[in-house]
């Protein structure tokens, strides 16, 4: 079963915040997110990495197609699969760290890659607003890791 937890974020920071959040909820897990161009996909990337304690610098793969960043033992795959256009070039990739993480795969523009994605992927889609930079998130994953990021969003939230 899976359940969507659905939040916005105000700003740059509190996107990059609420990736650290989901690095230490969905860990070794291949998250896919998709959205509309700019609308804050390498911002999650960068908390992500950060939640894994990565200090290097996390920029979009749109060229590169792939970045794999390190940390000890943990890892942070990200790829950008918006110019991957065929099945032809997926295979050109090796994918077998990035599907079966020991850290964390963002993948933005999964939906261009779906044929060969896990089944337990964790779905995110980013939804920019009217405010410049207030995005709304839909999280999809299994209920027992949403409600775990629910309840640290929660206990993070300044009441």
């Amino acid at each position: 079963m899976t359940k969507t937890y659905i939040l916005a974020t105000e700003n740059e920071q509190e996107t990059i915040n609420l990736g650290i959040v989901m690095a230490k909820v969905f860990l070794d897990q291949v998250i896919c997110v998709s959205g509309d161009l700019g609308s804050g996909k390498t911002h999650l990337a960068k908390g992500l990495a950060q939640g894994l304690g990565i200090e290097k610098h996390v920029t979009s793969p749109t060229f590169n197609i792939l970045n794999v960043y390190q940390n000890k033992n943990k890892s942070f795959y990200h790829m950008d699969a918006y110019r991957i256009t065929d099945e032809e070039m997926i295979y050109d990739i090796d994918t077998s760290e990035l599907l079966e993480p020991k850290g964390i795969s963002l993948i933005e523009w999964a939906e261009n890659i779906d044929f060969i994605l896990p089944d337990t992927c964790v779905n995110v889609y980013i939804e920019k607003t009217d405010k410049e930079e207030k995005r709304i998130f839909y999280i999809t994953s299994d209920i027992e890791s949403i409600e775990r990021m629910a309840g640290i969003v929660y206990e993070n939230t300044l009441r």
